[in-house]
């Protein structure tokens, strides 16, 4: 058996502590489309998507988390 070294346990800690918080912020920053009309309930990856076809209220881009905010759920089309 490989005997531990500073080196070997190290590493995975620090890498880690990398690339932990860049996953965490992908998340808060991704931006998704939302129909601000009265009745819509639904957020959408991209303004291309027909689920977007019937908005009457204007289409506006807003951080997922903005979006699960206002009580919208993932588009079934498009996610």
């Amino acid at each position: 058996m490989k005997p531990k070294t500073f080196r070997n346990s190290l590493f995975p800690f620090l890498l880690s502590i990398m690339i932990i918080p860049l996953l965490a912020a992908d998340t808060k920053t991704q931006n998704v489309v939302v129909c601000m009309g009265k009745n819509a309930k639904v957020y959408h990856a991209s303004s291309n998507c027909s689920g977007l076809r019937n908005c009457r209220g204007g289409v506006k881009t807003v951080t997922l988390k903005e979006a699960q905010d206002m009580g919208r759920r993932a588009c079934k089309i498009c996610y």
